[in-house]
């Protein structure tokens, strides 16, 4: 089995890596081409999405000798060990120098990019070429790094690495579950959607969190609930249900509302975008932020279409609130800011009111910024009347799912598509 065998997705990337694998073991054919091998790889990216696990892929490939450089030392030693792990590298050719976390090997920011252990790197690098030694980095932010140091040249191949999503999120998640006690219930593809865009390293601790559940209840099996817990208490702060002894009868006065509140965010979301509400849930109400709605991107998430479907789900708490209690929702700000800036990118970005709103490199006269605000304000204000609209026409909707909250506070995407699909759905047109 090959080490990158363990690279569960990642199709295109591994393929890439395996080039560069072969570049390495087989280089006599390149240079029958006149082709010199690259002289590094660098592999960006967030923390937790496998950029260290497929660098060890390439290494163990490659089959030559490995040197390993991390943070380790105090600032003044540490430049010293740079300098002696590409020594020994060399020595040792054809070798590999792995600098692991590259960007921790300094504590400065984006404003001390000539730092001297990056020119230090730098240096060695240009001192290696032509002695068979080969460099691999991996970084989570490569802004903190002088540019001088990513170029072609030092690094030939720069690979940024993603979080997975769709089939290899899928993948992922099917690779963790492998050799769990799972019940019939456990649905790959909505897990998918709940941890969408999170890291492997998440992914890998969603499913223990959730066996932790499990075990906890004495139970022989993890089960869609037990995941569920597990997204609340790690993603959106709150504390599962199978932890939480409180007395359920005593509801607080704001249960209601922050209820329907949820609720309006599900239907307008699910009428505009089907099947794009993976989990609503409300907690105690001792608060207003008792509840979440997560919503999946199922839709191509740079349309004008996707941009104003989101906008309008986002204003749809209140909007749903103040339609059933006649009220403001006092509980909305956090929705209300996030509204006014997706719809101030509509109007600079996509242009949606005309080009005279553009952000360009004109700057912004007073004059533009008072159109802009009144623009984005009205924006903000036609969405607020469509998400009104949509809930009022589909109603039954709303109510429906209203009572299954208020009965079990928790819905996942099967009990929100059970309840869809027992009411006449009402399309409307953004």
């Amino acid at each position: 089995m090959s080490k990158f065998d363990e690279i569960i997705g990642y199709a295109q990337i591994k393929n890439e890596l395996k080039q560069i694998s072969d570049t390495l073991k087989n280089p006599k054919n390149y240079e029958k081409l006149g082709i010199s091998a690259p002289t590094g790889l660098l592999l960006y990216g967030d923390p937790g999405v496998g950029k260290s696990l497929m660098a060890n892929a390439v290494i163990e490939d490659s089959g030559r000798n490995v040197f390993v450089c991390r943070k380790n030392k105090p600032n003044g030693e540490f430049i010293n060990e740079i300098k002696k792990t590409f020594d020994m590298a060399v020595e040792n050719a054809p070798s590999i120098v792995f600098l692991d976390d590259m960007d921790k090997f300094t504590n400065g920011d984006v404003g001390h990019r000539d730092a001297e252990e990056y020119v230090t790197i730098q240096s060695c690098i240009d001192e290696i070429k032509g002695k068979s030694v080969f460099v691999i980095a991996t970084v989570n932010e490569t802004r903190v790094l002088p540019d001088s140091l990513l170029r072609a040249g030092r690094f030939d191949r720069s690979i940024e690495v993603l979080a997975p999503c769709g089939k290899d999120a899928e993948k992922i998640i099917a690779h963790y579950l492998e050799g769990k006690k799972v019940s019939d219930d456990i649905d790959v593809k909505a897990i998918t959607k709940l941890l969408d865009g999170r890291s492997c390293a998440e992914l890998e601790t969603v499913i223990n969190e959730a066996g932790l559940y499990a075990g906890y209840k004495h139970l022989d099996t993890i089960s869609m609930e037990h995941i569920t817990n597990a997204c609340l208490r790690m993603f959106f702060g709150f504390l599962p249900p199978c932890y939480d002894d409180s007395d359920t009868d005593v509801q607080s006065i704001m249960l209601p509302e922050i209820i329907y509140h949820e609720a309006g965010h599900a239907v307008v979301s699910e009428v505009l975008c089907p099947e794009s509400v993976s989990l609503i849930y409300v907690g105690n109400g001792k608060s207003r932020e008792s509840g979440v709605t997560h919503l999946y991107n199922n839709q191509n998430t740079t349309s004008q279409y996707w941009a104003k479907s989101r906008l309008t789900t986002v204003l749809a708490g209140a909007a749903s609130t103040e339609q059933k209690f006649g009220t403001v929702d006092s509980g909305a700000h956090s929705d209300y800011e996030r509204a006014f800036d997706l719809a101030e990118k509509l109007v600079e970005e996509n242009c949606i009111d005309g080009l005279h709103l553009f952000s360009f490199k004109y700057g912004h006269s007073q004059h533009y910024l008072s159109a802009q605000e009144q623009v984005v304000t009205a924006e903000v204000e036609r969405y607020y009347r469509k998400a009104k609209e949509i809930i009022a026409l589909n109603k039954e909707f709303l109510e429906k799912l209203a009572a299954a909250l208020a009965e079990k506070k928790l819905l996942c995407e099967a009990d929100i598509k059970k309840i869809k699909d027992e009411c006449k759905i009402v399309p409307v047109a953004l």
